[in-house]
């Protein structure tokens, strides 16, 4: 198998996987979110550590859900390869033994030799993905404890900036500045949260790999390996013990000491002949690399090997016909690969906004998948020789009705970019308070008196007109401005307005106006102010 059928070989296993992944990575978002009534920073904490119990639990129950499919699709995977490598050397075997050449013929589905590789290569298999689920477990837990620390000290330092004050009624308690505050580092820390995921692997030098490069890495070898293994037993009931590594350019070192030559099985050493009646020598196999990770046969190795059949020089390795050509469609999917892991990236980031209750950064969210969607739509029309995998953009979590909303505000933004203007959704002021129920600080700058919205109102027929997003800029150094005060990316503000009804602090009146104000994604919307009255007089 080359190098594009071994990666189509692991993708089945590799992919359950990423499902799994994306289910804990839901869980724990889930875990995260705030509770109806707004409490403490400090009380928030405590409580969200004492759920780390029930969090493994939980996750335990989608790790073994998932365990059996993941075991079921590794061992398709196995078979279909011993399949394909026994295609190849039974005729060849064939052939020696009606020549007198090999021994007397074994029935393939009695060869010991055979059946025993195939169990070490599933039990190996199984080992690798147990650990997988291991580490798993483990990493989730300890993300799930990284996140909910790091959101609670995030939290503290915004409610502690004069900055942040002064976007919250100045009268509010320190329990309800302490649940806005939350809200605002979850956003921060949620995109951080979602790049790194829950790794699979940790290596030696403390790398972490996520469950699709580990896993799609290990059963890729894995199933390499077991092709070589089938056809190297095969071989061992008919009494053929020499093999052929096959050679190729750019080989590493280890492998290039080692291809292109003969090998006895038995370790062995001598001369035998080829067809041609040619003297050719053959080695011992453990004078070889194999065995070591970056030797020959080793992780992420080119290489093959084949049997030799003295007298015959019969190849069962068939080359490629044209090895650039194959070369450049690996690489090309290569590229596809990495577009399709952004569009799942993206996904994932969508549905753990909506799963935490964020619409804002839903919208944000959805803007960017649309874009990633675009790339890897034009990518793959631009080669003929790919096509569109919907099943690899799948992400669990990720279902129809979020993808209609997605779908709906990309369509917005995109009619919003030819008009210069962004659509935004109505924003609730609802009749409590807490992280998901805030109210807003207004301030008419004609008179310097400080309104805040009417409880139960809405800001309606809002849009943003300038900053990311538009083709107007902001003003210059007001995104910078806005950046240092209030932090987030200056890159990501833009500048809003929309029409809201207010309470005169002295009267109670209800007054309608025109409000403006400035919004990013991870810091939410600041700066209120009157830009116009609406009501006579």
């Amino acid at each position: 198998m080359d190098l594009l059928e071994n990666q189509t070989a692991a993708e089945s296993v590799d992919i359950v996987f990423q499902d799994l992944e994306a289910m804990l990575m839901r869980n724990i978002i889930r875990h995260c979110q705030d509770y109806d009534q707004p409490i403490a920073t400090d009380t928030w904490l405590l409580q969200k550590l004492a759920e780390i119990g029930r969090l493994d639990q939980e996750n335990i129950k989608l790790i073994a859900q998932m365990t059996g499919i993941s075991q079921t699709a590794m061992e398709r995977m196995l078979n279909e390869s011993a399949d394909e490598a026994l295609k190849q050397v039974e005729p060849a075997l064939a052939y020696l033994t009606r020549e007198g050449l090999a021994g007397k013929p074994i029935k393939l589905r009695k060869s010991k030799h055979v059946q025993n590789t195939m169990k070490d290569m599933k039990a190996q298999a199984k080992s690798t993905l147990n650990l997988c689920n291991t580490n798993m477990l483990y990493k989730a837990r300890e993300a799930y404890q990284k996140l909910v620390n790091k959101v609670a000290a995030d939290a503290s330092e915004i409610a502690d900036k004069q900055s942040f004050l002064d976007r919250l009624n100045v009268h509010g308690t320190a329990v309800t500045i302490g649940a806005e505050s939350r809200q605002q580092a979850m956003r921060r820390c949620i995109e951080e949260f979602n790049d790194k995921g829950i790794p699979a692997f940790v290596d030696k030098r403390g790398r972490e790999w996520t469950p699709e490069a580990y896993v799609n890495m290990a059963m890729r070898n894995t199933a390499k390996n077991t092709a070589d293994e089938v056809q190297t037993a095969r071989c061992r009931d008919y009494g053929v013990n020499l093999i052929e590594i096959d050679s190729h350019s750019g080989a590493r070192p280890k492998c290039a000491k080692d291809q292109g030559k003969i090998y006895d099985l038995n370790n062995g050493s001598g001369y035998t002949t080829d067809a041609k009646g040619r003297k050719v020598q053959y080695y011992p196999w453990n004078s070889t690399s194999y065995g070591e990770p970056d030797g020959i046969l080793g992780i992420n190795c080119r290489h093959h090997k084949y049997p030799f059949f003295p007298g015959m020089s019969l190849q069962t390795y068939f080359p490629v016909e044209d090895q650039e050509a194959s070369d450049r469609l690996y690489k090309q999917t290569q590229v596809q690969r990495a577009l399709e892991r952004d569009v799942r990236k993206q996904k994932r980031e969508c549905m753990l906004y909506k799963e935490l209750g964020d619409d804002e950064a839903f919208e944000q969210s959805a803007v960017k998948l649309k874009a990633k969607e675009a790339r890897l739509r034009k990518y793959v029309g631009d080669n003929d020789q790919l096509h569109r995998r919907r099943d690899r953009e799948q992400v669990v979590g990720f279902d129809r009705k979020i993808s209609a909303e997605a779908v709906a505000i990309n369509k917005a933004y995109t009619k919003a970019l030819n008009t210069d203007k962004i659509p935004l959704k109505d924003t609730i002021i609802h009749r409590s308070v807490g992280a998901k129920f805030k109210n807003y600080k207004v301030v008419d700058k004609a008179t310097g008196v400080e309104y805040e919205f009417a409880a139960g109102s809405r800001i309606q027929n809002s849009e943003v007109f300038a900053g990311k997003g538009t083709k107007h800029p902001l003003h210059e150094g007001v995104a910078e401005g806005l950046t240092e005060q209030y932090g987030g990316k200056t890159s990501e503000w833009q500048h809003a307005k929309g029409y809201g009804t207010l309470i005169d602090p002295d009267t109670g009146e209800e007054l309608s106006a025109e409000v403006h104000w400035f919004q990013e994604k991870s810091v939410g919307k600041v700066k209120f102010k009157v830009k116009e009255w609406l009501d006579e007089g």
